[in-house]
């Protein structure tokens, strides 16, 4: 490839396909024909002298060659995103597109943004409340913050909090029910997690294996969004990761009666799809989050 330079244009071309690995969908993406796509793709490879996709049955992928070129470009593009907006918009912010569980959001990202915003002004956030499943597979964040064990298949996982978990319930709860022991959560209503993860199967295992536990028919409340809220009104006791109820905890309005922290398999994490583009505005913002994730996984 010496002497050759690739058009800004073509590289991208070849980011965007590597996002929907669909040459159809690249090109309504980005207002072309789908033979434009295909010629930029071309063109890039035959400079190249490599492949950049290979085809499936079930679609596009990468090749090796593709994935590390990806990796490059994406971060040598964004820099010169970032330089074209300082220098021709002084005053323009950069956006990253962030996707996050929404009860994270809620309870331990949003009580602190302000923080970051103040260190970064130039930067704007989207922010985009999203599970892992069920997705659009179209859709593609410059990070996610998703409960998860934190394995996930294409992406790069960093934990962040979350995998201590612990008995709570609200003072007006307690006050009527007094717990003592194990025994005493007989006389409490015991609330459910709808989704995966902080089950009470996996608390009393370290905490009373010959508890029986709350019965099948007991209340389930879809996501700590909805749960939390339950808890705090004094509807009954659940099983919660420490890190988010860490606020409620210092002002009283929930209590742990046990005082205790179980370990447990699912977590808070910090995801970048694979290959990673990095980027100074990306880096400020995920070590920014990963410190902010120490403080709250601090025992309380």
């Amino acid at each position: 490839m010496k002497g050759s330079r690739n058009s800004l244009v073509s590289l991208r071309v070849f980011v965007a396909a590597s996002g929907h690995l669909n040459f159809s969908r690249t090109a309504e993406d980005l207002h072309m024909t789908q033979s434009a796509v295909s010629k930029h793709i071309q063109s890039l490879e035959l400079k190249l002298g490599a492949s950049l996709f290979k085809r499936t049955p079930t679609g596009l992928q990468l090749t090796y060659a593709g994935a590390i070129y990806l990796e490059n470009i994406s971060a040598a593009l964004r820099l010169i995103d970032e330089a074209d907006a300082k220098v021709a918009h002084p005053s323009a912010r950069v956006n990253l597109n962030i996707a996050v569980s929404p009860s994270f959001a809620q309870h331990c990202l949003f009580p602190h943004f302000q923080e970051f915003f103040d260190r970064h002004p130039e930067i704007r956030i989207n922010v985009r409340p999203r599970l892992m499943s069920p997705r659009d597979r179209s859709e593609r964040f410059d990070a996610e913050i998703q409960l998860h064990t934190g394995h996930r298949s294409g992406m790069s996982c960093d934990y962040l909090c979350g995998r201590e978990m612990c008995l709570v319930a609200a003072p007006m709860l307690l006050a009527r029910s007094p717990l003592a022991g194990i025994e005493d959560l007989d006389a409490l209503p015991l609330l459910k997690r709808a989704q995966r993860g902080y089950g009470w199967d996996e608390w009393k295992a370290e905490m009373a294996p010959d508890w029986p536990g709350p019965g099948r028919n007991a209340p389930e409340y879809e996501g700590f969004s909805m749960l939390l809220p339950a808890l705090m009104h004094g509807l009954g006791a659940a099983i919660v990761p420490l890190c988010i109820v860490q606020p409620a905890l210092r002002e009283g309005s929930l209590v742990r009666p046990f005082g205790e922290a179980v370990p447990g398999r699912y977590g808070y994490y910090l995801m970048q799809p694979r290959p990673l583009q990095g980027g100074p505005y990306l880096d400020a913002f995920t070590g920014w989050v990963s410190e902010l994730a120490a403080a709250l996984d601090a025992p309380p």
